[in-house]
């Protein structure tokens, strides 16, 4: 059965992409406004595909929702590692039925939540999202407050081939539309190319590897606010929302915009409307911002690489918390 409600929603996704690519000039049709709600808190949960993101800070709640569905409702719980913009495409599929931490990419978004199309957004997961450039501890020593100051550090300070500004491939249109807005002579480099496996934990680390150096480098970071913003040996500097509309997407942009973000979990639209008690917990998951914090908390101490052994503290600390997420909304 699982099998047939997979190949379905792949030839449905196929026709959602084809005919949005065939009409360019078209208005995008508007974003599904609710979910159903769930049918069944208990019965046969069977398989449930849960897609995360690895090494980005935000896949907690994957391994939350997959411990509990796992531990309380019996489900057959397995995990479709991939990114964050091809997880919108492995859920409309039926690879995966949920993913929990989706945001950005609103050329997918808009395509794929349609009315009648293959995803449902099913609201935010409790976790804030946001966009910092980042630099060494000692650039403050330049009088670096916001990004207009980045023209007046001498060029002395970089020495050749002269300054830089790193970030992920999904995020340089937008980080190119940053330095096209405040007139930056900077090199754009795709951290990727140096660092193949790189995740936040990198670029977080790398101001402050570069402080100790005394390196004038500059990262453009997203993330779970809490990860961002000044820390060790790390300073970040402002940046107006404004740098992000020269922004062009390409195929594997996430985010044109600077605007801070919450992450949504999304659902397969056949799986949203279907008997499973999974659908319920995912439903209802929704984080608190004190306990977002705790769950964070975790992340970090895992050296962004979280799995299901690292929540299971968590769950067996907030019980009265998750067990709300099984009870019919």
């Amino acid at each position: 059965m699982a099998t047939l409600r997979r190949r379905t929603v792949t030839v449905a996704v196929a026709l959602v992409l084809a005919t949005a690519a065939c009409s360019p000039g078209e208005t995008p049709k508007p974003v599904k406004e609710t979910a159903p709600t769930p049918q069944s808190t208990g019965g046969q949960c069977g398989p449930l595909a849960i897609a995360y993101s690895p090494g980005n800070g935000y896949e907690a709640s994957a391994f939350v929702v997959g411990r509990l569905a796992t531990d309380e409702l019996g489900c057959d719980v397995s995990y479709v590692k991939t990114t964050s913009r091809k997880a919108w495409r492995a859920v409309a599929s039926g690879r995966a039925d949920v993913y929990l931490d989706a945001f950005g990419s609103p050329d997918l978004q808009q395509r794929l939540t349609a009315p009648d199309g293959p995803v449902t957004i099913l609201g935010p997961n409790g976790v804030r999202g946001g966009v910092d450039v980042l630099a060494p501890f000692f650039m403050a020593d330049y009088g670096i407050e916001t990004s207009r100051d980045l023209a007046d550090i001498p060029p002395s300070v970089f020495g050749n081939p002269g300054p830089s500004l790193s970030t992920v491939p999904s995020l340089l249109p937008l980080a190119q539309s940053f330095l096209d807005s405040e007139g930056l002579d900077f090199r754009l480099k795709n951290y990727v190319d140096t660092h193949p496996s790189a995740g936040i934990s990198d670029l977080l680390a790398s101001p402050r590897a570069n402080d100790e150096t005394k390196n004038p480098n500059f990262y453009l970071v997203e993330g779970p606010q809490m990860f961002l913003g000044d820390g060790a040996g790390r300073i970040s500097v402002q940046i107006p929302d404004s740098a992000a509309e020269g922004c062009v997407p390409d195929s594997g942009t996430t985010l044109c915009s600077l605007d801070d973000f919450e992450y949504l979990k999304i659902a397969n639209s056949q799986f949203a409307t279907s008997d499973s008690p999974a659908y319920n917990l995912v439903y209802n998951y929704q984080l608190k911002p004190d306990q977002a914090s705790t769950i964070l908390e975790l992340v970090e101490l895992s050296g962004f690489d979280v799995g299901e052994a690292d929540v299971v503290s968590w769950i067996n600390t907030h019980p009265d918390t998750w067990k709300r997420w099984l009870r019919k909304p």
